[in-house]
Parts: C-alpha cells; structure tokens; sequence
C-alpha cells in the first residue's frame, strides 16, 4: 500500500472506535513471553518486556489478553565447553507442572484450526492467568491431529527455516485471531507487538467480511482501525524481509476467500526492492505505530516518515526486577541502604559461585554487562586494552570485579566467537577478576541487576532501541555506566551515572573507571560508608521509578489504544 493509501485508511479509522473495557478488552500479540524462568518461551528484551507489560496490566487490572505461541525448550540451555565455546541444550518441560492450563470450550479442550497452503494445522490451546482477569494463551501445535513435521512448527524460537519462521508468525496472527473469536472475546484493540504476529490482518478481514457483510476495502479500513504496533529495534534481524514468492504460497487461500488477487493481499508488505518486509507490512496495517524511546522514535520515523509514529518509551515490572528490600528506599537510612546493598551483592556473589564454582570478594567494586551476546552490543569494546584493564582490576587497594553474561543466538556463529574470545582472556589475562555467568535468564538477570554496583551498557549508537536492563539496574540503585543509547539518551547523567562516548568506547570506560568510578567507591567515611556513592544511588532509584512498566501502559492507553 502506497502512503496516500495508508492516509486514506487513517482518515476513515478515526470515525470508528471501541471503549476499552472487560467486554472489549486490550489483544496483546507477540511472539515471545518473559514471564518466568522455567517457561521457556522467550530468548531475550521482546519477551522479557512483554512479559512485565502483561504483568503489569494485570497489577493495574487492565482489561488485557495476551496471545503468544508455546515452544517446547529446545536450545535454549546455554552450555560453554572447556574451550569456551557456546552449544545448546534441550530444556525438558512440562507445561501443566509449570503453571500452565488447558484451554476448555464448552466442556472440551478447545483446538484452533488455521489453513496452510494445502493443509490444515491444528493448535491446542494453554493458557496462564496473571490475576484480575489478565490471561496469557499460548498455542501449541504439538498435538495429536498434526503430523510429525506440522507439530514441530512451534517448537523452537526464532529458529530453522525461512519458511518455518513465516509458517510460525501465521499461526500467531491468524491463530490467535481465530482463538479470540472462539472464546467470545471481542477486542477494543489488536496490539501487534512487533511485527511477527502481524498476519492477524488477514484473519481480521475476514471476520468483517463474514460476520459484518463488508466488502474487501470496508473490511481492511475497519481492520487497520483496531490495529496497533510497536516497532522494537532498527536492527535487520528485528525487521524481516522474505522472498515474495514464499509469501504468495501461504497467502493464495487467504486471497482467494476475500475475493480479491494475491498480488494485492501481499502489496502491503512490499519493498521497492521487491523483498516482502514484516516492518512494512506492519505498518501498512495498522493506525498508528510507536517507538519505544524517544531516539528510537525519531530514528523511526526517519527510515518510515509516511507513517503515524508516536514515541512510548520502554519500562519494567518493579515487582519483579527490584529488590523487595529497596521496594521503600526512601525511608532508609544511608547505612540501611548500603547494607542492603551489601546483603544483595553477597547475595549474587554466592549465586555465581553456585553456577560457575568461582567466588570473589563482594567488598570489590563490582561491573556488571548482561543482555544478548550480538555484534551491535560491543562487549569486546570494554577489553580492547587488556593491559590497562588488567592493572585497574587488580589494584591491590582499590581491586574491581567484572561479571558478565548474555547469549548468542544459536545461529549466530560471529557471537559465539566473539563470546569464545572473551571467555579466553578471563581464564588468563584476567583470571580471578572477571566471570562469565553461564546460562542467562530471568533469574540471572534478577541477581545480577540487584547485586553488582556498576551496570555497563556499550551498544553502537542508534541500534539499542530501548535496553531496558539498565532500567532494573537503576531501580535498585545499580549506576548506569553507558553509552546514551536508547532510553540511556533520555537522561542526563550526572548524579545518577556516567555517560560513556559512543565514538570512543573503550578510552571513555577506561578513563570514567580510573578518575571517577573508582575513587568515588572507595571513597568511605570513619564508618567505612560511601556516602557521595549512596547520593548516586539514591537519584538512580528515583530516576528508576520514572521507567515503570505501569507508566508505559498509562502512555500506551493515552497515545496508542485511544483514537
């Protein structure tokens, strides 16, 4: 669809809209969930943030449904060989010993029917109740009525095939599409929380064309006026493109049903270089699109200008992220804080020792990095200089730890390299000072952005969309030391942090460490009290609660859902 299309769309949708309400409520559609360590079915920032954005809805009793789809754990243990080279293990689940239910309809398990090319796909349906009426339901296509080769659909995450990949995003979309119409439930808004899900424009046409009696063009209008979507990164691998013709062989029936040529049910997801791309498509099908920081968002509507962005900055569940003990910071003293403080950094020091069989003194300035081992990241950026770096972590009077961890994606050969690299210079040149912490989840980043004292955050400029770890680290006093990108470009550092020079990364780090971080740390009272480090951490803290997962869906009910 061209721009003057999508204006025409724009224009007809605003004279239509549904309160949001328990009979009407918020449809969440996204392709990974971060609820819990032991459901596997996120890989890295998309499901954790969906997740604490479904988990907050649910503290805020929000009339909210998510739908996602329920892989079975293949690949997403992180092993690392003696050599320091990352494999992947099979994480064994069972989703009903984990919290989740069958999904009953009039006294049967309910199942979801959604055509591929020449055959039938069959999904069961589970769900997981987040209180105050929020529910999460997963599809599942690993059930008795699919073959072999259809059941495996949703096993994995982000991985196989191209054509695999586009055959999972149909039967989120459509899938899900179906599944809310089954169990009666009418939204006021599809949310399409980046773009895989975003195949549940097809299914919505459809169902005005069959339930309403409009025609293809009254359909789509009356579609795009209930759709939303959320663009979360710039980066190529967060914005798929695939070949034309593999959409063509999915899309065939659905065109066929609306009366109308494939070539034009496809036209909204083509690229002048005749790619079909997600991001586009997305766009394309829905009123109105948001970024998730204000960077982000003006990045955004620089690479798409004809389109409706508005910007809804990232946040996080406090509840999950933040330490119980600091839930009420502002009535501690600076010695009750720095001893909680202590209590949790010994806290994550015996959790590492647990998982790596190394310990070290958790009195040391501790440095934390943790998120997605990827080439945009930059890890290696903070050890370009082993020799400097090894001489202010060993100072025997003021010594600092380092403790990272993160994954590579199990197809990204550069990072396990990378990763390999990096886990050979701590078992030398920086043996007994920096860590890798195998094995990265939620419960690796709950200890970690609780329990060190400095959070490093080193992404190339204009690629970290939001980076919502060092939202947690702040919200339990954690200093941010890190580039200012993403949310990071938001705030002026100072009393809360440091701000490293994305053009230089690696002198910057070094010097902040030497001149500022450093000293300021080891710089103690008669009763051994930081107290000009506390100060920091009390401004972080209070810049932390301004990063609310409560706080982006206020935005998202104002700017996104509402006409």
């Amino acid at each position: 669809m061209n721009s003057v299309s999508k204006v025409t769309y724009k224009k007809k949708s605003r004279q239509m809209n549904t309160t949001i309400s328990k009979d009407n409520p918020i449809a969440y559609f996204c392709a990974e969930y971060g609820i819990a360590t032991e459901l596997p079915i996120y890989a890295g920032g998309l499901g954790i943030l969906s997740g604490d954005t479904i988990k907050a809805a649910a503290d805020m009793a929000l009339p909210f449904i998510g739908v996602g789809l329920l892989y079975r754990g293949h690949g997403v243990v992180q092993h690392i060989s003696d050599e320091g080279l990352q494999t992947e293990g099979d994480y064994v689940f069972d989703p009903l010993e984990n919290g989740l239910e069958h999904v009953y309809h009039d006294g049967e398990p309910l199942f979801v029917q959604v055509h591929l090319t020449e055959l039938d796909v069959w999904l069961r349906v589970w769900k997981k109740s987040l209180g105050n009426g929020v529910v999460l339901y997963l599809l599942d296509s690993e059930t008795d009525q699919n073959e072999l080769i259809e059941r495996d659909i949703t096993q994995v995450l982000y991985s196989g095939t191209q054509e695999n990949l586009v055959k999972q995003q149909l039967l989120l979309g459509i899938g899900g599409v179906k599944l809310l119409d089954k169990l009666g439930i009418t939204p006021s808004v599809y949310h399409i929380n980046e773009g895989r899900p975003a195949f549940a424009h097809w299914q919505l046409i459809r169902q005005n064309m069959d339930d309403h009696g409009m025609g293809y063009e009254d359909a789509k209008v009356a579609a795009i006026q209930k759709t939303v979507y959320t663009n979360h990164t710039l980066v190529a691998a967060g914005n798929q493109s695939y070949p034309p013709e593999l959409i063509k062989a999915y899309s065939a029936y659905y065109a066929q049903k609306m009366g109308i040529s494939n070539d034009v049910l496809i036209a909204d997801g083509l690229e002048e270089g005749g790619g079909f791309s997600i991001t586009r498509f997305a766009l394309n099908t829905s009123r109105r699109a948001n970024g998730v920081s204000s960077l982000h968002s003006r990045l955004s509507a620089q690479n798409w200008p004809e389109y409706d962005w508005v910007n809804i900055t990232n946040g996080v569940h406090h509840s999950t992220w933040k330490a119980p003990e600091l839930l009420d910071s502002h009535t501690l003293s600076s010695a009750e804080l720095w001893n909680i403080h202590l209590k949790l950094k010994k806290e994550t020091m015996q959790y590492v020792q647990e998982k790596t069989g190394f310990g070290y003194n958790e009195q040391n300035l501790v440095l934390g990095w943790a998120r997605r081992i990827a080439g945009y990241k930059q890890l290696p950026s903070l050890f370009t200089d082993l020799e400097r770096l090894r001489g202010i972590l060993k100072n025997s009077t003021r010594p600092v730890q380092i403790l990272v961890a993160g994954k590579a994606h199990m197809g990204d050969t550069g990072g396990k390299q990378m990763l390999q690299q990096l886990i050979g210079n701590f078992s030398k040149e920086l043996a007994g000072s920096a860590l890798f912490v195998p094995n990265y989840n939620i419960e690796v980043a709950q200890h970690l952005s609780r329990g060190v004292d400095v959070w490093l955050n080193t992404p190339e400029f204009g690629k970290e969309a939001c980076g919502t770890s060092g939202m947690k680290a702040t919200s339990n006093g954690v200093l941010n030391c890190t580039v200012a990108d993403g949310w990071a470009e938001e705030v002026t550092w100072g009393s809360q942090g440091w701000p490293l020079d994305h053009e230089n990364i690696s002198e910057s780090f070094y010097s902040t460490l030497e001149s500022e971080i450093v000293p300021l740390y080891y710089q103690r009272d008669e009763q051994n009290i930081p107290q000009a480090w506390i100060e920091k951490m009390r401004a972080a803290m209070d810049l932390g609660d301004e990063y609310s997962a409560q706080r982006m869906l206020n935005e998202y009910l104002t700017k996104l859902y509402t006409v």
